[in-house]
């Protein structure tokens, strides 16, 4: 064997032993988040993109699945954030983090989840006043995310040729609409922590949806499921010392996870 062939083997084989024996590097406590800092996302090869063009008529390629990627890391990170630094999220960061929605699932794609961005600081004032206060943070967070869902496009296409079952569109057994705007609404989230900063979610209650929708010119037809905050996380110690979080135990996976049947 060309010794400049085994001296590569040796390389490959230190890497492999080396990366199979060494320490598993420790998950970062969530109290730990307000020193999280943004970090470039450079771990997806250019095929990957989300702004690559996909073409979906095209024959299922599987074989990014072959390869690990870093999903236990995000989800060790991910908690709701209730305060924010108040400097800006660049443009380009924002955009990756929304186009997300183009991956995310619906419904014999209907795609009926519609995103609007929130970044002027007068219109976050306004929102935090329709709110009354409720949401501390909103005028706070750089970027608010609306996360909505236009029903009509998927009644619509259900009742293409290809959907309908015995000439009708289906009946729902749930709204499926909803479901897509929180898968869609998930994937802000990682997307946020991927890109280094911190998200949180809440909900417009029914009393300030009307004004809230007007203020944002929302269509009558799209409906308005949650906002996503997004931005550089700050100390939330206050914010956070009577929330869910802290005043519910986490379930243990057994009384949330059935297997075969569920008793």
């Amino acid at each position: 064997m060309p010794a400049e062939v085994d001296e590569a083997l040796d390389r490959v084989r230190f890497a492999f032993e080396h990366g199979l024996d060494g320490t598993v590097g420790t998950v970062r406590h969530p109290a730990g988040y307000a020193t999280l800092k943004r970090q470039p996302a450079h771990r997806l090869a250019e095929e990957d993109s989300l702004h690559t063009a996909v073409h979906d008529d095209a024959a299922a390629d599987h074989t990014a699945y072959s390869r690990r990627v870093e999903l236990a890391e995000i989800l060790a990170r991910r908690r709701m954030v209730r305060a924010y630094q108040r400097e800006p999220v660049p443009r380009d960061a924002i955009e990756r983090i929304v186009s997300t929605v183009r991956r995310a699932p619906s419904a014999g794609f209907s795609q009926g989840q519609r995103l609007l961005i929130v970044t002027e600081q007068e219109t976050r004032d306004r929102i935090d006043e329709i709110l009354r206060g409720y949401v501390p943070w909103v005028s706070e967070a750089p970027v608010l995310i609306v996360v909505g869902v236009r029903e009509d496009d998927y009644h619509e296409r259900y009742r293409k040729p290809d959907k309908l079952v015995e000439g009708q569109e289906i009946a729902w057994p749930v709204p499926y609409w909803h479901f897509d705007a929180g898968a869609a609404a998930m994937l802000i989230l990682l997307a946020a922590i991927d890109e280094g900063y911190a998200a949180g979610l809440f909900g417009i209650f029914a009393e300030a949806m009307e004004p809230f929708k007007q203020l944002l010119q929302i269509p009558d037809d799209v409906a308005v499921t949650c906002c996503i905050s997004i931005g550089a996380p700050a100390d939330d110690s206050s914010r956070s010392a009577t929330v869910s979080r802290l005043t519910q135990a986490r379930r243990p996976v057994d009384d949330l996870v059935h297997w075969e049947r569920w008793a």
